[in-house]
């Protein structure tokens, strides 16, 4: 065989069909979009469990401030009650979360201004020039303060039941409470 002869070849490889084409787009596309959808849903979960920590850390900021207030002297044990039973101090219903003024106990009328949070930034160090500051609107305080009865239904006159409850708004429009539940004595 010469040089400028060509031999036929024959050519037994096959391609991709439309139709295999077309399905392989559509399976990666499923898939693409289902891990799409749970990259959102793990986001959001993640701004939840942020959330639920704030409610977590600023229940618990409410009743250290009760029971320092109480061991202090600052209040007397009557005046652990909400306002609509004299002489009670602390707010009825959902309150903005304030920060505590005057006498420095949260959740009373003297509070003043919406807490805020300083959370690190992108570098993930707090007092750096990146820090985000986070308002928390978002959140509402409620305590909520009840007598203990005894068997007979008449009043303990040294133990109250605490509770309360922290609201915040959910990244997908609903609302959550945290509640804590504790009690407080006379005594310290």
């Amino acid at each position: 065989m010469t040089r400028n002869e060509r031999v036929p070849r024959t050519n037994n490889s096959e391609g991709f069909s439309t139709i295999e084409v077309l399905a392989a787009l559509f399976v990666v596309t499923i898939a693409l979009t289902s891990l799409l959808a749970l990259f959102g849903y793990a986001i959001s979960t993640m701004t939840l469990m942020q959330d639920l920590l704030i409610a977590k850390q600023k229940s618990r900021e409410t009743l250290e401030s009760i029971y320092t207030a109480r061991n202090t002297g600052l209040i007397t044990f009557d005046m652990i009650q909400n306002v609509s039973t004299s002489p009670g101090i602390f707010l009825d219903g959902y309150q903005p979360l304030e920060r505590p003024q005057g006498d420095g106990l949260i959740g009373t009328a003297d509070d003043a201004g919406v807490e805020s949070l300083i959370l690190p930034g992108p570098d993930g160090y707090l007092n750096t020039g990146d820090d985000e500051v986070r308002v928390l609107t978002t959140f509402a305080r409620r305590i909520q303060i009840d007598p203990i009865l005894y068997a007979d239904s008449t009043v303990n006159p040294d133990v109250r039941k605490v509770l309360v409850s922290i609201r915040y708004n959910t990244p997908m429009g609903g609302q959550e409470t945290y509640v804590v539940e504790s009690y407080i004595s006379r005594f310290r």
